[in-house]
């Protein structure tokens, strides 16, 4: 599994920063820009997508993705753009390191990025058509969103009312509408967090933002699809940045946060408790090999055995 599927969190850029907060995070290191990149441009009905020579055969696959995207998305959230978003495309993962477009540093685990104030997507191309027409649709949905919010009423303070909505809300949206309401990753996570007792309601994922957030909040958007149909998440998104949350969800679904949690929460545990007498745990046939305590981390993560089975490989 790739580390940019596994570390998703860092998809979604959804805080609004300023153009130099990034920089200060990184002191002391520069970007290394080790070729210039001579774009050019790809107009479709809603989107300007910049893109270099070395692209020019995936470009054109890459604006029909967009666009079927944007009509499926568009519809689902109730919401048209009035002008051309722009769509900066890298033809690799380490071409996207080098953007200037972007301020500070990318990591390996970045699979693309949504500036928030001006609206533009910018990725690379991964060598998987359908890892791409993921990460692509989860930042359109991004681009959905802080169209929507930067068209929201603005606090005594500046901000806009939707800068607030919380992680689980905004990226389990985007997981959601790019993934679907199945997914391999989301469902271990779930079944490991209902067995282990850390599967979270709706009130702490409000407090924490991490990438719990992506699955746990992906989960709750899937079941609220499945009840009261995708229809609801436009309506929601829309409702959500111009007044409390509390008051977008009793208005929209009938039922209260803490309701629609434990309604939740209980769909979740009915799936996945049965396992307990399916299964063995896994302790009682194989030795444990990681330490949380001692390491003081909670992350393993995208574990690979080597070919001879003798080393076990992961990400923490």
């Amino acid at each position: 599994m790739k580390t940019s599927r596994v570390l998703l969190a860092l998809i979604g850029a959804l805080v609004f920063v300023s153009p130099d907060a990034g920089s200060a995070q990184y002191f002391g290191r520069n970007k290394v820009q080790y070729r210039s990149f001579d774009f050019d441009i790809v107009r479709t009905t809603h989107f300007d997508i910049y893109y270099y020579k070395q692209e020019r055969t995936a470009v054109m696959d890459a604006a029909r993705m967009a666009e079927r995207s944007y009509a499926r998305l568009s519809r689902i959230l109730q919401h048209e753009f009035t002008e051309r978003k722009p769509i900066i495309l890298y033809a690799s993962h380490t071409d996207f390191q080098q953007t200037n477009v972007l301020s500070g540093l990318i990591d390996e685990g970045t699979g693309g990025v949504t500036e928030a104030l001006k609206n533009r997507v910018i990725l690379p191309f991964t060598g998987s058509y359908a890892e791409f027409d993921h990460v692509l649709t989860h930042e359109l949905v991004h681009a959905f969103q802080f169209d929507v919010l930067l068209k929201a009423p603005v606090l005594n303070d500046g901000g806009p009312m939707g800068a607030r909505l919380p992680l689980w809300f905004m990226e389990g949206m985007a997981e959601y509408l790019s993934i679907g309401r199945i997914d391999p990753l989301t469902v271990s996570w779930l079944r490991d967090a209902t067995l282990n007792g850390y599967l979270r309601d709706i009130r702490q994922m409000t407090m924490r933002d991490d990438y719990l957030s992506y699955r746990f909040g992906q989960s709750l958007w899937a079941y609220i699809g499945s009840k009261w149909g995708d229809e609801v998440v436009g309506i929601l998104l829309q409702k959500a940045p111009r007044m409390s949350l509390e008051r977008a969800f009793a208005g929209t679904l009938g039922i209260s946060l803490v309701e629609l949690s434990k309604e939740w929460e209980a769909s979740v545990r009915k799936a996945y408790l049965p396992q307990l007498a399916d299964f063995a745990q896994p302790q009682t046939f194989a030795q444990k090999l990681t330490r949380h305590d001692r390491l003081g981390d909670d992350w393993f993560l995208s574990p690979a055995i080597s070919p001879d089975g003798k080393y076990l490989a992961y990400l923490s």
